[in-house]
């Protein structure tokens, strides 16, 4: 059962922007594990559960950062039926009873019938059992497996129904950073801040942007692609991925790319050649490269 938690770890943030929360769940992660391997599976459960609800949370403040309506809705119906409650950060979120989280989180998103919601409710249920003084083991190791695997399952549909917003996110951040001296430590941040999962880089950087498909023509698209490779060879180690990303991606920043460009710098324009942005924002990233991957990035750029 230990797998199950590798599983779970990939959709939670990488690393929180607090240390009190990054705590939190490495202590649930070694609860987890070690009532596991001393066949405690009830309480191996609860920690599980707790790690699913993070999930939830994560997930449901993403989409509140996305404006989803429904979401946005539901914590506005609790502020003011609620004296003094507010939304900081996502564990605020845990306000909400357990089973009111399922149902505002399944209704927000596309594709989850009423089936669904009753079914996480079960899983709530589950914990219950798990956690009340009743006198009695409830559940046996093989009934713990199936509520665990049950739980990853809606994880898993959870985060595909997310694709949508995460592509949302994506495309803001290119169009917000573009014009910004951005390098891998801020991408880093932009990840902490935003609580992103390794599963959310897998789709992200899956999605295929109809920025590939534009001529690298003018400032702005030939900055947004770059910004596009700082943050893919950035995350390429969250990635259990055989390929480079970096150099896989790098083919469209030549797609019709010009010799020169015109650029605003302080609110003055002036041309600069493209030699000059690829020895100020490429070569940092393939002086890093092996030297076959170094030899593969210049043939593409025509260095």
């Amino acid at each position: 059962m230990d797998e199950y938690m590798d599983k779970i770890l990939n959709y939670l943030p990488i690393e929180f922007a607090d240390d009190e929360s990054n705590v939190f769940v490495k202590y649930l992660e070694e609860t987890y594990l070690e009532n596991v391997r001393n066949q405690k599976y009830q309480f191996a459960f609860i920690a599980f559960h707790m790690l699913y609800m993070t999930f939830c949370y994560k997930t449901k403040w993403f989409l509140k950062t996305q404006n989803n309506k429904l979401i946005n809705q539901t914590l506005q119906k609790y502020i003011t039926t609620h004296k003094n409650a507010f939304f900081n950060v996502l564990f605020d979120l845990s306000r909400f009873k357990e089973k009111e989280t399922f149902e505002s989180l399944l209704n927000s998103l596309r594709g989850f019938n009423s089936n669904d919601v009753d079914n996480c409710k079960i899983h709530v249920t589950k914990r219950n059992h798990c956690s009340h003084d009743s006198g009695k083991i409830e559940y046996k190791e093989n009934d713990i497996d199936y509520f665990i695997s049950d739980e990853i399952k809606y994880v898993e549909k959870i985060q595909n129904k997310i694709q949508p917003d995460l592509l949302n996110f994506f495309e803001s951040f290119l169009n917000d950073n573009w014009n910004k001296s951005i390098i891998s430590g801020d991408i880093e941040d932009n990840l902490r801040k935003n609580n992103i999962s390794v599963k959310d880089l897998e789709l992200i950087v899956n999605i295929n942007l109809s920025l590939f498909k534009k001529r690298s023509d003018s400032e702005k698209i030939i900055f947004q692609k770059i910004l596009y490779l700082i943050f893919v060879s950035a995350v390429q180690k969250y990635i259990e991925t055989e390929k480079n990303l970096f150099l896989e991606k790098l083919p469209m920043f030549m797609f019709e790319l010009k010799n020169e460009v015109t650029v605003k710098r302080n609110g003055e324009e002036k041309i600069i050649s493209i030699q000059e942005i690829i020895e100020e924002n490429l070569i940092p990233i393939i002086s890093n490269l092996t030297d076959l991957e170094r030899k593969e990035a210049e043939k593409i750029l025509n260095l």
